[in-house]
């Protein structure tokens, strides 16, 4: 990865990493304080899936496609950015619109199927972007890109970030984990026992390793204050996760999820200053548009506010009870099967393609790839 233009630690700024990339100190916080009003938490998390669940979806979609930085590597990685991602795309249309003749499931079992790879690589997913953030700031900081912290660190995200999360989202019985198998593979009922057990052993063990973390962590000559920001996060996400309500935990865990991938998406964009393809209407429409921080938040924001109520009922028609008058105007569209799932199709295909951009994107292992995200993270941002 290149190395950083700019000495501060942050990436962005210090204000806007402790909004954006920090989000997992102040959202406990704020759950906190919003104890006592439940319908409030509930209001703030149906904004909240409103305005950043599927802009987080479309983030690295956009860089790739709507950044002139990446044009040359588009062309150049055509099976990274164009195919596996069609790919994905006309693998789940077959899957869910496949006659029972060709795939003898009805269309529950389907949708079981698809979330259950959803779920096991939706908690790797969460994990690995952890460990990209403490990448982005160890090069921040100048720290020397080996030695036992550096390992520690990925085994860490795994460890805290993903296999803890996952046991208190079955524990808790969490939506995610009921739209999938593995609801039928650990049921909770017969094991509760097991679960309150590891609501105190699991978060023992967390504190143990954020502990070695940070200890190593302060030991270091070239110490980041982000990192040790992020890591406190992280592991405060996991203890709450033994402790809080499903959907509160919803609230901190993915928001923040959400809140890193836009904020990433937008500090590469406005730090793009590639020279746009002569006669390249598309990209000069873009960077007119949304060449700067707010603009591509806003952007993305606005674009997907109408999918999240047509995505979320073909998958959950039990929430039209949350939004009547949404459901209201949708529930007439959806009513007919093809729509139905042609929109379930889009819902899960653009989640696997969330997947594969990412992993595209930042692909750091890639000596271009690196060349490319590693100067629009690490270039100084515009006055």
């Amino acid at each position: 990865m290149n190395s950083p233009t700019a000495a501060s630690p942050w990436l962005h700024s210090r204000v806007t990493d402790l909004f954006w990339m920090h989000s997992g100190l102040w959202l406990p916080l704020l759950l906190l304080a919003l104890l006592p009003f439940p319908g409030v938490t509930q209001g703030l998390l149906l904004a909240a899936v409103f305005l950043l669940w599927l802009p987080h979806r479309f983030a690295t979609t956009f860089n790739a496609f709507c950044t002139p930085a990446y044009h040359r590597l588009l062309n150049e990685q055509r099976l990274r950015f164009l195919w596996i991602p069609a790919g994905l795309v006309g693998a789940t249309f077959l899957f869910v619109f496949a006659p029972s003749a060709a795939v003898p499931l009805d269309l529950p079992t389907r949708v079981h199927l698809l979330a259950t790879l959803f779920f096991l690589y939706n908690s790797w997913h969460f994990a690995m972007q952890h460990y990209g953030v403490l990448s982005i700031y160890r090069q921040r900081s100048g720290q020397p890109p080996g030695g036992w912290l550096k390992r520690f660190e990925k085994q860490y995200c795994l460890a805290v970030g993903m296999v803890a999360v996952v046991i208190a989202q079955i524990g808790h019985g969490a939506e995610v984990v009921r739209d999938s198998l593995l609801y039928e593979t650990f049921p909770r009922e017969q094991s509760l026992w097991l679960w309150e057990l590891l609501r105190y052993v699991v978060p023992v063990i967390t504190i143990a390793l954020t502990t070695v973390f940070l200890i190593g962590e302060l030991r270091m000559p070239q110490r980041s204050i982000p990192k040790i920001l992020y890591v406190s996060a992280v592991a405060i996400q996991s203890v709450l996760a033994y402790w809080i309500d499903a959907a509160s935990f919803v609230l901190l865990w993915g928001v923040q999820h959400w809140l890193v991938s836009i904020a990433l998406t937008a500090h590469m964009a406005e730090n793009d200053r590639t020279e746009i393809p002569a006669a390249s209407g598309w990209y000069g429409f873009w960077r007119g548009i949304a060449g700067s921080y707010w603009p591509t938040v806003v952007v993305l924001t606005v674009g997907s506010v109408a999918l999240v109520p047509l995505f979320d009922l073909t998958v959950h028609p039990h929430n039209a009870a949350k939004l009547p008058l949404i459901a209201a105007v949708c529930e007439p569209l959806l009513a007919n099967t093809a729509v139905n799932r042609l929109f379930l199709a889009l819902n899960f295909a653009t989640v696997y393609v969330h997947f594969a951009m990412d992993q595209a994107v930042f692909r750091f292992s890639d000596p271009a790839v690196r060349k490319v995200t590693g100067t629009l993270l690490f270039a100084r941002a515009k006055p």
